[in-house]
């Protein structure tokens, strides 16, 4: 039988062991949080990191250098930014819609009603309003032309004061990724994988050809709205 004064040996080296272990993890926890946070406080390192998450900037990967040339040989009158401002322009209109919890003016676009719709059914309890909506930037991240589709995909880097309900405005960073497609030859998108996101701006069936000049559910015209010219098709956060 190990004797009694041993046992009180072996726990008193466990027990300076574990605070040793204690002193050393508390020094360079504190050590690290002075010098990149300037306080010894867990929680005020936490709180100051928050904040400056909620005050930096998303960031985007601009792939501009690479894909403007090809953009600019293929549709030499394309203006880029402009297209760029009616991208950011969709998205200040997305954020009324869904504070408005209304659809009506995105109602021919299905992959933009869809995004939207879906921010409705998260606030479906609450009453939710956007406050300060600020775009950092909007970069051109990518582009294919293939199968008769031409799409140019942005990146935009977004700020705003989310309050819901009566709760305190909570300021909040994002991005959103918008596309745009423009048809360039009809004859190949139905060989095409990609979805064009497009319904009946009356009844809101979705158009199942790019040629299609009637609603096949309401029976009304429908004007070629991806047809030689540049029509946002979707939108998503990322």
């Amino acid at each position: 039988m190990i004797p009694l004064i041993i046992i009180l040996v072996l726990l008193l080296v466990i027990i300076i062991f574990i605070a040793f272990v204690y002193l050393f993890i508390r020094n360079k926890t504190r050590s690290f949080l002075s010098t990149y946070f300037n306080t010894t406080s867990l929680r005020e390192a936490l709180d100051k990191s928050e904040i400056e998450a909620n005050n930096t900037p998303k960031s985007l990967s601009s792939m501009e250098s690479i894909y403007l040339p090809k953009i600019n040989k293929d549709f030499p009158s394309l203006n880029i930014n402009e297209l760029k401002t009616e991208a950011e322009s969709v998205i200040r209109g997305t954020f009324d819609a869904i504070e408005n919890k209304d659809t009506k003016a995105y109602l021919k676009y299905s992959k933009i009603n869809s995004y939207i719709n879906n921010q409705i059914d998260d606030y479906k309890n609450s009453e939710i309003h956007f406050y300060s909506i600020k775009i950092h930037n909007t970069v051109l991240s990518r582009y294919e032309n293939s199968k008769g589709i031409a799409t140019i995909y942005f990146q935009s880097s977004i700020e705003y004061e989310k309050q819901e309900n009566n709760e305190r405005r909570k300021k909040i960073q994002s991005r959103l990724r918008t596309e745009y497609i423009y048809i360039v030859d009809e004859d190949k998108v139905s060989n095409s994988k990609k979805v064009l996101g497009l319904n009946c701006p009356n009844c809101g069936a979705p158009i199942k050809g790019v040629g299609q000049r009637k609603c096949s559910y309401c029976n009304s015209g429908i004007e070629d709205i991806v047809k030689k010219t540049w029509t946002i098709n979707n939108i998503a956060k990322f």
